[in-house]
């Protein structure tokens, strides 16, 4: 006998568990798209606040609006006396009095891991999403079997 020839092997699967790890993945991917929205999110907010201190350190503003809230209800008028310093998020719930220069690089650095981990997620869910649908397009044709099984069985007891 060859080496050559591939083995096919064959798997026994109830059509009940097939439609649970249908459900199973659908919950999966789900979670996956929360997980990159909420990343993509992030990564929005660390591209607003990148913006925000080139115009600071470009243009020299003179007043800016600043949230009093996480949601911005309320915003405040300020007038900075001086902007060499920034208070910046660095990481768990620590934040650090930063030169610009290294606010930037604190900033661009989180802006390079979140980009990393969005590209992972995203292969991640176009991995999940074609595993569903090779699944579901199993399942369908399973129930385009049994549909047509049906028929010939009708048609025979008719007969």
């Amino acid at each position: 006998m060859s080496s050559d020839k591939s083995v096919e092997k064959k798997q026994v699967v109830s059509f009940e568990a097939l439609l649970a790890q249908l459900a199973e993945l659908k919950k999966y991917i789900d979670a996956l798209q929360n997980q990159l929205n909420q990343v993509q999110e992030e990564l929005s907010e660390i591209k607003s606040s990148i913006n925000a201190l080139t115009e600071f350190k470009d243009e020299g503003v003179s007043e800016f609006l600043a949230p009093a809230d996480r949601r911005g209800y309320v915003l405040i008028k300020a007038s900075p006396h001086y902007v060499d310093r920034v208070i910046t998020h660095v990481g768990l719930e620590y934040y650090a009095e930063l030169s610009l220069d290294k606010a930037f690089e604190v900033l661009t650095g989180r802006e390079k891991e979140y980009k990393g981990i969005a590209e992972e997620l995203q292969k991640e869910l176009v991995r999940a999403l074609n595993h569903y649908e090779k699944l579901e397009n199993l399942v369908n044709s399973i129930l385009v079997q049994a549909q047509q099984a049906r028929a010939q069985q009708a048609r025979g007891t008719s007969s």
